[in-house]
C-alpha cells in the first residue's frame, strides 16, 4: 500500500472572486488562512470578533494540483481520503463532480480511480456557506435550541457541524470551513481497513483478547500483542478465519489515575506483504454499576472490581479553530488535569471528538473519558432519515475510531436535550421542545444501536443529565442517573446549599470567574481594564454574568481595592463554590460517586467557567482542585447552629490510608487555643469523619479553651468569636504532610485578617526550584505569582499558619534562571485584596 500525503499546495479564494486565490494551510479552515494573509482582526481583541461573521456567510474553495505516480495508478484501489471536511462540500477531480459530503464529523474515503490520470491532476472542494442550507429547513421547521447569539444561526439542528461554532454561553461566534483534517490518497491491492479487539477477563486473573481484523483482502494475517516491543502473544489467522484469539496470562492491568499504572500494549494485524495495522490498548474491565441500594439506584464506576469516585471536569475544544490546536496544548491541559488528582473528563457534546493526541494522552495519564455523542442543546430532525443516515455514518465511525481506547469509559448521547428540549409527554413539535418520537429515534434507539453492535462493552448513557426511572422529565431525580445542578450560578443559591445535594453522581456543575491580568491585557485596551466596560463585557457571553459573579464575591469578601484585585478574588469564589461541593461529595461517597465541575479549559479569553484559561494559565480554581481531588484530603464541615467543627478524611489511594490529623484552633494573631491530634486509618475509597469539635454551654471548644468563645447561633451574624476563631486540620502520613484545610465559622469579609510579614525562601536541587513559605500571622489563601512570567506551582492560594511552614515546588516557568524566578515572585496575602 502506498500513502502519498496531500497536505501541501493547497490554494483558497472565495468563490464569488477566484482572482484572490491565495496559499493555504492544510489542515486548517478558512478564519486560520485569512488570518494569515491578515483579511480578518484577531477576533480575540476587543470586539473584532463582530468583524469576521461576514465570512460565515460566503462559500469558499480550496484547490491544488498533484501528480501520481505510475505506482499509484497501477493499483486496483485509489481511496482520496479526508479525515475532517467542514462541512458542506462538494468535491470535484479534474473538473469531474465527484460527491458532495456533509458531515465535520466523519472520515471520508472516496474511490477516485476512474477520476484520477497520469500527469497533472486537480482537486477542487467547494465549501458552501451552512447559512443559506440553515435558513431553508428553518423556515421549514424550527428546531428549538438554546444558545442562539445571532438570527443567522437558528438551523444549526441541521447542520453536522462543531454547534459551539456558532457561539455558546463562552465562546465567540466563528462558524468555520475547510479542510479541518489531513488529507491523503491511498493506492493497494490489499488492505487492513480497521480491526475490533474484544477482552475477556477471567477469574484466573488473565485476559483473554479476541482479534477481528476488517480487510480489504484475500489473504492471512498474523497478531501479535507486544509491550514495550516485546512480544507476549502472537498467532496467525486465515483468510477464512473473522477473528482470532489470543491469552495473556498474567497481564498488567491498566487504571485510572491514582489508583494504579496505565501499561500500555501494542495490537499489531499484519499482512504477509508487509503492511500493518496497530492499536495501543489497555487491559482493564470497566462496568457501569447500576444497582438498587439505601438511596435508590447506584451509578457507579468499577474498574478491575474496584468502585471507584470519578473526580474531574467537563472539557469544551481547545479552540474554535480546532485545525490549530498544538499537541502542546492537549499535553500541558491534560498533565494539568493527571496533576490535580482528575480521573476523569466528560468531552461535551457541543464540541468535536478530540484528536487522537488527546486520547493518546488519557490512555498514557489514567483519564478516562466520558465521551458524549456531539448534540447539545438543541432539538435535532429525528424524523428525517436522510439526517439519521448522516448521523449513523458518524456514530459508526468515530465508535470504531475510539473502542478500543482504555480511557474510553461511557458513550453518552447528548448534553441536556432532556433538560427540556425535549418533553416526552407529547407528540407534536412546539415553539420550545420536540417531541418523544423524534428524540427516541436518535438516542433511544440509533445511536445505542450503533454502540452495542460495533463496540459491545462500554456502556451507553442517553443524556447528561438523565433520570432512568420514574418521570423522565425529572431531569435531576436526587434517586438514580447523573445531575446537573446549577442551583448556584443559575439558581442564586448560596455555596453551602451544595452541601444538601444527594444525587448519584454530579455529571456538570459550575461557577465562572476572571482569568488573571496578563490574560486580560491580551485582548483589551489600557482603557478597556474595568468590570463596568464594554469590552468585558463583550467577552462576557453568560446572560447573569459579571452581576453574578459579583454578587457572590460580596456575599464572601470585602470590596476588592483595585481592578487586578477584583479579577483575583473572582477566581476565589469560582474555586470556593466547587470546592464546597467537592468536599461535600467526597464525604458522601457511596451515595454520590463522582464529581465533574464545568469547565476545565477555555477557548477564548473573558469570563467563563474554566479553571485553565486559554493561554493555560492555572486560575485559583485549578490549585484548589489539585487540594480538594488530592488522593487523601481533609476537610472540615461547620456547623454554626450547634458549633460544631467536624474533621474527615477521605482517602482515594488504592490502599488503606494511615496517617495522623492535628487539629488546632487558633486566633488569626496566631494564638493558639486549643489543639489535638488523632490517629487515623481510612480504608480506599471511602471517608470518615475522624473527630467533631464540640462547645460546651459557655462556649468553649472541647471545654479546652483558653477563653470563651462565642459563636453566633442561627442569625448568620458573626459575633466578635466567630470573626477570630480558625480550625486548622493538617493531615500527614510518616511526619509529611499529605493535606491541609481551614474551618470558619464566619464568612471572610467579616474576618479580623491583619497584615502578615511572610518569609520565603528560595532553594533548588537537582529536583527543581522550590519555595519555603512562614507567616507571623493567619494568611489564607495567599498567592504566589510572577511578574510578567508564567508558572504553576505544586500549590498556590495556600493557608499561611504560624508554626506551619509550607514548601511549593515551581513544576514549570517562564524564566530560565533562579534569579529570575527570585526577581519576578510576587506574594499576595488576602488581606492585601481589600479595600
Amino acid at each position: 500500500m502506498h500513502t502519498l500525503n496531500l497536505n501541501q499546495n493547497w490554494f483558497f479564494h472565495n468563490r464569488a472572486d477566484r482572482s484572490t486565490s491565495l496559499p493555504a494551510t492544510v489542515p486548517g479552515c478558512v478564519h486560520t488562512d485569512l488570518l494569515d494573509h491578515g483579511l480578518i482582526p484577531d477576533p480575540w481583541y476587543r470586539d473584532q470578533e463582530k468583524d469576521i461573521h461576514w465570512v460565515a456567510r460566503e462559500d469558499w474553495v480550496y484547490e491544488r494540483e498533484f501528480y501520481p505516480e505510475d505506482e499509484h495508478l497501477r493499483h486496483s484501489n485509489l481511496l482520496l481520503c479526508f479525515d475532517g471536511l467542514d462541512t458542506l462540500c462538494t468535491l470535484e477531480i479534474n473538473d469531474r463532480d465527484v460527491c458532495r459530503m456533509h458531515n465535520m464529523h466523519v472520515r471520508h474515503e472516496i474511490d477516485v480511480k476512474e477520476f484520477l490520470r497520469p500527469g497533472r491532476n486537480q482537486i477542487r472542494l467547494t465549501f458552501d456557506s451552512p447559512l443559506p442550507h440553515m435558513r431553508k429547513k428553518d423556515a421549514e421547521l424550527r428546531m428549538p435550541s438554546w444558545n442562539i447569539f445571532h438570527e443567522d444561526f437558528y438551523g444549526k439542528s441541521y447542520v453536522r457541524k462543531m454547534a459551539c461554532a456558532f457561539g455558546w454561553d463562552w465562546g465567540l461566534m466563528a462558524p468555520t470551513a475547510g479542510i479541518w483534517r489531513p488529507v491523503y490518497l491511498l493506492a493497494f491491492e490489499n488492505r487492513i481497513r480497521d480491526f475490533r479487539v474484544d477482552q475477556t477477563h477471567n477469574d484466573d486473573g488473565s485476559v483473554l483478547l479476541t482479534v477481528a481484523p476488517d480487510l480489504h483482502a484475500e489473504a492471512d494475517y498474523t497478531v501479535t500483542i507486544s509491550r514495550n516491543g516485546t512480544p507476549v502473544a502472537s498467532t496467525a489467522g486465515a483468510v477464512r478465519d473473522p477473528e482470532v484469539c489470543l491469552s495473556i496470562p498474567a497481564p498488567d492491568c491498566w487504571w485510572p489515575n491514582g489508583m494504579g499504572g496505565q501499561p500500555l500494549y501494542d495490537v499489531c494485524v499484519s499482512l504477509a506483504d508487509g503492511q500493518t495495522c496497530r492499536k495501543r490498548i489497555g487491559l482493564r474491565k470497566l462496568e457501569l454499576i447500576r444497582q438498587p441500594d439505601t438511596h435508590g439506584e447506584s451509578f457507579r464506576f468499577r474498574v478491575n472490581g474496584r468502585d471507584i469516585f470519578m473526580k474531574g471536569g467537563n472539557w469544551i475544544p481547545c479552540d474554535v479553530f480546532p485545525s490549530r490546536i498544538q499537541p502542546e496544548t492537549y499535553r500541558h491541559l491534560l498533565d494539568s488535569c493527571a496533576r490535580s488528582g482528575m480521573n476523569m473528563i466528560r468531552v461535551w457534546g457541543g464540541g468535536i471528538y478530540e484528536h487522537e493526541t488527546f486520547y493518546d494522552l488519557c490512555d498514557e495519564l489514567g483519564l478516562l473519558i466520558w465521551q458524549d455523542f456531539m448534540f447539545a442543546c438543541a432539538s435535532f430532525p429525528g424524523f428525517d432519515p436522510e439526517f439519521l443516515e448522516n448521523v449513523k455514518a458518524e456514530a459508526v465511525d468515530n465508535v470504531r475510531r475510539l473502542r478500543h481506547r482504555p480511557c474510553l469509559a461511557l458513550w453518552c448521547g447528548n448534553n441536556e436535550l432532556e433538560q427540556g428540549i425535549v418533553q416526552f409527554d407529547q407528540t407534536e413539535w412546539t415553539a420550545k421542545a420536540m417531541p418523544a418520537s423524534a428524540y427516541e429515534a436518535i438516542f433511544d434507539q440509533l445511536l445505542p444501536e450503533v454502540v452495542a453492535r460495533e463496540d459491545g462493552h462500554t456502556p451507553y448513557w442517553p443524556c447528561s443529565p438523565h433520570s432512568p426511572h420514574g418521570d423522565r422529565g425529572q431531569f435531576n431525580n436526587p434517586a438514580c442517573g447523573d445531575a446537573h445542578a446549577w442551583s448556584v450560578w443559575f439558581g442564586g443559591q448560596p455555596l453551602e446549599a451544595q452541601r444538601n445535594w444527594s444525587y448519584r453522581f454530579m455529571s456538570e456543575f459550575g461557577f465562572q470567574s476572571f482569568p488573571e491580568l496578563r490574560t486580560i491585557e491580551s485582548f483589551t485596551a489600557p482603557e478597556d481594564r474595568s468590570l463596568v466596560n464594554w469590552v468585558m463585557d463583550y467577552h462576557q457571553r453568560s446572560g447573569p454574568g459579571n452581576m453574578t459573579i459579583y454578587k457572590y464575591l460580596l456575599d464572601w469578601f470585602r470590596e476588592p481595592v483595585d481592578f487586578e484585585s477584583s479579577l483575583i478574588l473572582t477566581q476565589l469564589i469560582q474555586g470556593l463554590c466547587i470546592q464546597v461541593a467537592a468536599e461535600h461529595a467526597r464525604r458522601i461517597q457511596g451515595q454520590m460517586d463522582g464529581l465533574l465541575y464545568w469547565q476545565i479549559n477555555d477557548l477564548w479569553p473573558g469570563a467563563t467557567w474554566s479553571s485553565i484559561d486559554v493561554y493555560g494559565r492555572w486560575k485559583a480554581l485549578q490549585y484548589l482542585a489539585r487540594r480538594f481531588f488530592a488522593p487523601v484530603m481533609v476537610s472540615l464541615l461547620e456547623e454554626q447552629e450547634s458549633g460544631t467543627m467536624a474533621v474527615h478524611v477521605s482517602n482515594h489511594r488504592p490502599d488503606t490510608f494511615i496517617g495522623d490529623v492535628q487539629w488546632t484552633l487558633l486566633t488569626f494573631a496566631g494564638e493558639v487555643l486549643a489543639s489535638g491530634k488523632e490517629t487515623v486509618q481510612v480504608p480506599s475509597q471511602t471517608n470518615c469523619e475522624i473527630i467533631s469539635l464540640e462547645c460546651d454551654k459557655q462556649r468553649r471548644l472541647g471545654g479546652e479553651s483558653k477563653l470563651p468563645l462565642e459563636i453566633g447561633k442561627g442569625s448568620g451574624i458573626p459575633i466578635a468569636g466567630d470573626r477570630d476563631l480558625l480550625v486548622l486540620a493538617v493531615l500527614t502520613e510518616n511526619g509529611v504532610e499529605q493535606s491541609r484545610n481551614l474551618g470558619a465559622f464566619a464568612k471572610p469579609k467579616y474576618w479580623k485578617l491583619t497584615e502578615p510579614d511572610i518569609t520565603a525562601t528560595l532553594t533548588r536541587d537537582e529536583r527543581g526550584s522550590f519555595i519555603t513559605l512562614s507567616s507571623t500571622v493567619c494568611s489564607p489563601w495567599t498567592r504566589l505569582h510572577l511578574q510578567d512570567a508564567d508558572a504553576v506551582f505544586s500549590d498556590n492560594y495556600v493557608h499561611l499558619i504560624p508554626g506551619f511552614p509550607l514548601t511549593v515546588r515551581v513544576e514549570s516557568c517562564s524564566l530560565e534562571s533562579q534569579d529570575q524566578l527570585e526577581s519576578a515572585l510576587r506574594i499576595t496575602p488576602l488581606v492585601d485584596l481589600f479595600r
